[in-house]
């Protein structure tokens, strides 16, 4: 995420768009209004937590965990509830999943999941349970407006710079990167990006997530005009 918050060619803050992280292998990144950005933010705050608590797609285990598949249905369900009155938000959603939770949803889910909620969010909002972190694949999901969902298996890209962004990433990105090749590739995608975009700029907010070490921040400097 880059750090130049403005209105069109003027500039308001210097901070990066906001990331949701709810656990260590699931987060959620906005772009787009940023009072759009902080209503929707919320509103999946509390319907996580509010599904939590009465166990609803949720195991009743003390680290319950809503998975990155889960969170995809629960945002796409969000954005389309809104689609006469959207939230003017593109979000993108990033973690690991169990190679086993797709085929396991239907047993994993609990009798309370049919009560006051559409079926086909809740066969999809299950927990991921502490495995072997090699089992686990990434998930890569961004939406527009209304929710539609775009998966990827390689990268996706939102925001003002996103056609420069796909443009150097398609160049750069291969599989199999390692956790330094993929930082230097995102970092030179960034900064590649950045200056071909007078709306983006004054640096950029890395976000490495791995199976073992959770999510680390890396900071990245840029252009300040």
């Amino acid at each position: 995420v880059d750090m130049r918050f403005g209105s069109g060619s003027q500039l308001v803050n210097i901070a990066p768009r906001h990331v949701w992280m709810p656990h260590s292998k699931c987060m959620v990144a906005f772009t787009g209004l940023e009072g759009d950005v902080q209503s929707l933010s919320k509103h999946l705050e509390i319907l996580v937590d509010r599904k939590r608590k009465y166990g609803l797609g949720f195991l009743q285990q003390q680290e319950a965990r809503i998975s990155p598949h889960a969170m995809t249905s629960l945002l796409s369900q969000v954005l389309f509830s809104r689609r006469s009155s959207p939230y003017f938000v593109e979000p993108i959603v990033a973690g690991f999943t169990s190679t086993s939770t797709s085929s396991s949803s239907s047993t994993t889910t609990t009798s309370k999941d049919n009560i006051n909620e559409d079926s086909h969010d809740d066969d999809d909002e299950v927990v991921e349970e502490d495995g072997d972190a090699d089992d686990e694949v990434p998930i890569l999901c961004t939406q527009d407006v209304i929710g539609a969902k775009s998966y990827s298996k390689s990268f996706v890209c939102a925001g003002v710079a996103s056609k420069s962004l796909y443009g150097t990433a398609e160049a750069m990105w291969k599989p199999n990167l390692s956790a330094e090749e993929l930082i230097h590739v995102c970092g030179r995608a960034f900064l590649s990006a950045l200056e071909r975009d007078c709306l983006s700029g004054y640096g950029a907010r890395l976000y490495l997530m791995t199976r073992r070490d959770g999510i680390e921040e890396i900071e990245i400097s840029a252009r300040t005009d």
